[in-house]
């Protein structure tokens, strides 16, 4: 028993000893807190510290910290939300500004915390510096080109952190000593999450192709993309593709528009992350679909069908048009538009209803200036 009892308390020396042994250090991190992805948004950054096996004495006398950050990407506006505990009542000072003059030049952020007064007979309490990270004071940037790296980091040399001898500097001694705070944790993310290298089209008849490659994604959940009439204000979504992820490879992607109406256009595409952040990207100049040279209609597709089927046709002139379905009896059966239209290229989708399974018969006929453009086909349904 008596052997035991040695190894125990040999074994509670040696923890002892080690736990002695660990470093006092206090650590510091940025944290991305939102980011607008948009020239002219918000881009949130809160600088966070913490301790580690602090002794007994750990208020917080001072603290200095200078981060640098791409003044091209990024502008510092203001700083706000401190830490509750760095408050005047608890007999603290705080400052965050540029420290540089120009604001649109500056590329660096001054954090200062100073406490000169603490418990100094007016019951100010001080901050315990916590072992668990927390916000001393968010950031706020505006974004300035959505198109480069924001990249934050908390300069090393220049950085420390002061503690009073004394548990909220009481006696009030003032003794600081000055503690070198550790590698700090930095942050590099682009406020556009992915590098646009080109955005192209191509026409060909009625269909559009847009092309277009990126050189970096992070977190890229796709391409949501959206076109309008030059004319418009509001946008529509018409397709979507599947981005890559996070990616620092060139990466090709292409989406057909196909069967589109006459008329000018602009696309765009609303680039989207997992998050749900986006940014939109706009494609240079118009795209145009030009006024067909002669009355046409296609041949449905897809055919057979079922539900539903389209029809594309072309009338060169302001034209009143009326596409009608036919039983092979000739009887008329359904009326599938009937419009007056402006010239150009067009598509109806038909979805027939109380309509047997047979072979039917489809005519336009295009009126303009009292003459009649006719065109017939023949389309199968099936139910």
């Amino acid at each position: 028993m008596t052997r035991i009892k040695q190894i125990i308390a040999t074994i509670i020396l040696m923890t002892a000893g080690v736990l002695n042994a660990q470093q006092t250090s206090v650590e510091q991190k940025l944290l991305l807190v939102s980011n607008s992805y948009t020239n002219g948004g918000e881009y949130v950054v809160d600088y966070q510290i913490k301790g580690t096996n602090l002794s007994t004495a750990k208020t917080l006398a001072t603290l200095n910290a200078d981060i640098t950050f791409d003044s091209a990407a990024i502008r510092f506006v203001s700083g706000s939300d401190w830490m509750a505990g760095l408050s005047a009542e608890n007999g603290y000072t705080a400052d965050v500004s540029s420290h540089l003059i120009d604001e649109w030049n500056s590329q660096v952020v001054r954090i200062m915390v100073m406490a000169p007064d603490v418990n100094n007979g007016n019951n100010a309490s001080g901050y315990d510096l916590e072992n668990s990270y927390r916000t001393v004071v968010r950031l706020h940037f505006q974004i300035v080109n959505n198109t480069k790296t924001a990249s934050l980091t908390v300069k090393g040399l220049t950085n420390q952190v002061g503690f009073f001898s004394n548990a909220n500097n009481n006696p009030n001694t003032f003794d600081v000593t000055n503690i070198t705070l550790s590698e700090p944790v930095n942050i590099t993310e682009s406020p556009l999450p992915v590098n646009l290298a080109s955005f192209t089209h191509r026409v060909n008849d009625r269909n559009v192709t847009l092309s277009w490659s990126t050189t970096q994604e992070t977190n890229n959940k796709g391409f949501e993309i959206q076109r309008k009439l030059a004319s418009d204000n509001s946008w529509s979504s018409i397709g979507f593709v599947n981005g890559s992820g996070s990616t620092n490879t060139l990466k090709s992607y292409t989406y057909d528009d196909r069967k589109v109406g006459s008329g000018k256009y602009q696309y765009r595409l609303k680039q989207v992350d997992n998050n749900g952040n986006f940014s939109l990207h706009t494609l240079s100049g118009t795209v145009e679909i030009g006024i067909p040279s002669k009355f046409g209609m296609s041949q449905n597709y897809p055919n057979p069908f079922n539900p539903s089927t389209k029809i594309d046709y072309d009338i060169p002139v302001d034209s009143k048009v009326r596409i009608a379905l036919y039983d092979e009896t000739g009887k008329e059966v359904a009326t599938v538009l009937n419009e007056n239209r402006k010239a150009g290229s067009y598509t109806v989708n038909y979805h027939p209803s109380n309509l047997s399974s047979g072979i039917y018969f489809y005519r336009m006929i295009a009126s303009n200036n009292g003459k009649d453009n006719v065109v017939t086909k023949k389309m199968s349904f099936i139910k």
